[in-house]
């Protein structure tokens, strides 16, 4: 239940500890300030993203346009003269908006509200619910010993996982998936930063329309209460997935290619950057996904749009060029013979574009001009590579795994991360992947779905990967793994999509790390490529060891259960301990530092499995 509290007045809350956890009661509001939620403008909210150890971003979404503050302070309570940002929801962006606060103290909590027309309004999801905080991220004076850490390191923790899936089943009737409830009320003390990795919002409430995408959104902010609750705490960051966008976008990056539903891809992605996006690091590579209407000629190769300004569009952060129809399913325009996807090859001024291959016939064209959703931060002796595996990705052949003119990344985003992989100074290197490596998503749940006997003589769909990760792509991903395999640093491959939580170790210095889902039905084994539940697994040419995988037997019944998972890494660089010489604490950096990649049950918390990574096993 939200409130509004008249800014001229504090809130009558009590400090509390240092804890994001939500336990316990919290002290009412001052009983006569309080207004009920209807008078309230805002719709959905607060999220937390993007966190530093100086800054924060804070999105929030109202009924109608309007402007807003944000007021923080390291102590409670709240009121006029704490500081504060200004920001502003837009139509054109779904009345969402954000702020980011800057200026902050490393290591510090940081206690905030958002005043509406005059008025603070109760965050809180629940009035028994904490006053919404957050901790700044440390730097190199956090734990800054001069004798003993002289480098200023810190420990790092994260929590990841993937597919959160809300839809509601006859024997389970709820929306809420318990993960993310489970994952802040027992580790929201030591989780920095969430990161949801992909299948963030599944296909509901969707009629082939921006706006029903938009209305996707609204309903899983809404609807998952625990997954908003954590958000309102701990700051999250996102990659997204097929449900996103409502396809596998084979072919998205591939030029001339003109088939399929990969045309969906920006009108999809444009309510993520809206929902999600926002909450990500800057990136040179990234710009604004931009939509319009052109006229062009047959065998030309220009496209004119009079009301555009193509001047203030930078070239290094197109990725490929979508021409309609882009929209799928409810009132679909009439396949277009320029339909496809095509390269920019020219800025030529303010409304011209010149585009490869030429265009096939001449009259108006629907367009949409995409960007690079792929990102890098560095945290401590961390370096984390976010990819986009489905917008910039080549079609699918499944009798040709092995085409080395198909990928999953694309020779650009390969570069980047093989390149940001060999020149980083990290100690540690995480690839955070919507998609699996090695772990195959075959089609086996679905045809087991049809007809169940299927399960004693499976067909060969069943066995062979539809496309989804880095198996259907044989070629690049032996590029990639080869690259890779060339540090001498330990590289976590955090990967998503298939419904399960597997620990697998590719190479000596490669790990891929499946984690999840948050909330959807585990998949059986079949759909994981029938590996085993431990030892050597040959994944389509490439020698792995399973160390441990939560899997599902066959004949499970393809329905939700309670087995849903979520990751937590902890990286383990300096011991906190007591001074014998003078009050207070001394930090010792290790002299290996580890990983620590633990598996926890999403329902209880539990600890299920353990991968521990050490940099004395790397030492020459």
């Amino acid at each position: 239940m939200t409130y509004l509290i008249s800014i001229s007045n504090v809130l009558s809350l009590m400090a509390i500890t240092l804890s994001a956890q939500v336990k316990g009661t919290w002290p009412e509001p001052v009983s006569n300030e309080v207004i009920p939620y209807g008078v309230s403008s805002l719709t959905h909210g607060p999220v937390l993203g993007a966190p530093t150890s100086t800054s924060v971003r804070i999105w929030i979404r109202t009924r109608q346009s309007m402007p807003f503050r944000v007021v923080y302070d390291t102590v409670l309570p709240l009121d006029t003269n704490s500081p504060g940002a200004d920001g502003h929801t837009r139509p054109e962006d779904d009345n969402t908006g954000v702020v980011e606060l800057t200026k902050l103290k490393a290591g510090t909590r940081y206690y905030y509200g958002v005043a509406l027309e005059g008025h603070l309004v109760d965050i809180r999801l629940d009035f028994q619910d904490r006053w919404p905080s957050f901790v700044t991220l440390p730097d190199e004076s956090t734990c800054l010993d001069k004798m003993n850490n002289p480098k200023g390191l810190f420990n790092v923790c994260f929590s990841v996982g993937h597919c959160a899936s809300q839809e509601r089943e006859p024997s389970l009737e709820y929306g809420d998936a318990p993960a993310f409830q489970t994952l802040l009320h027992e580790h929201g003390h030591e989780v920095m930063f969430h990161i949801m990795n992909g299948d963030t919002i599944y296909e509901e409430l969707r009629d082939g329309t921006m706006d029903g995408i938009r209305a996707n959104y609204r309903l899983y902010w809404s609807r998952g209460r625990g997954f908003s609750r954590l958000r309102r705490y701990i700051a999250t960051l996102y990659t997204y997935d097929d449900h996103e966008v409502g396809d596998n976008l084979f072919g998205s990056g591939f030029v001339g290619y003109g088939r399929g539903g990969c045309l969906v891809r920006d009108i999809g992605l444009k309510p993520w950057t809206e929902y999600c996006e926002w909450a990500n690091y800057d990136s040179i590579h990234r710009g604004s996904i931009r939509f319009g209407r052109a006229q062009v000629d047959k065998n030309s190769d220009v496209l004119h749009d009079p009301d555009a300004d193509f001047s203030t569009l930078d070239g290094e952060t197109v990725s490929t060029i979508h021409i309609g129809p882009y929209t799928k399913g409810g009132a679909k325009p009439k396949p277009s013979k320029n339909a496809g996807v095509y390269g920019l090859a020219e800025i030529v001024d303010r409304h011209h574009l010149r585009v490869r291959p030429a265009f096939r016939v001449g009259g108006q064209v629907d367009y949409s001009i995409g960007t690079h959703h792929y990102f890098d931060w560095k945290l401590a002796n961390c370096h984390f590579f976010a990819l986009d595996t489905r917008g910039e990705r080549g079609p699918f052949d499944k009798d040709r795994p092995n085409d080395p003119g198909t990928f999953i990344l694309g020779e650009r985003q390969r570069r980047w991360l093989t390149q940001g992989i060999t020149k980083t100074d990290a100690e540690f290197i995480f690839i955070i992947s919507p998609d699996p490596w090695v772990v195959h998503h075959t089609s086996f749940h679905m045809l087991l779905e049809k007809d169940p006997k299927l399960i004693h003589n499976p067909p060969r769909d069943a066995t062979i990967p539809k496309g989804d990760g880095f198996a259907s792509y044989l070629a690049e991903r032996e590029l990639v793994l080869r690259a890779l395999d060339q540090t001498d640093k330990p590289i976590v491959v955090i990967t998503g999509d298939v419904h399960n939580a597997m620990s697998i170790q590719i190479t000596d210095n490669i790990w891929e790390i499946l984690a999840g889902p948050l909330g959807s039905t585990r998949h059986p084994i079949g759909t994981c490529g029938n590996m085993p539940l431990g030892g050597k697994w040959n994944s389509l040419g490439t020698e792995v060891v399973v160390k441990w995988a939560a899997a599902s037997p066959n004949n499970v019944p393809y329905t939700r259960n309670r087995n849903t998972y979520y990751v937590i890494v902890q990286v383990n660089n300096v011991m906190k301990t007591a001074s014998p010489s003078s009050p207070g604490r001394q930090w010792y950096a290790y002299d290996a530092p580890n990983a620590l990649v633990r598996f926890h049950d999403g329902y209880t918390g539990g600890l299920i499995y353990a991968e521990t990574i050490c940099l004395a096993d790397f030492a020459n």
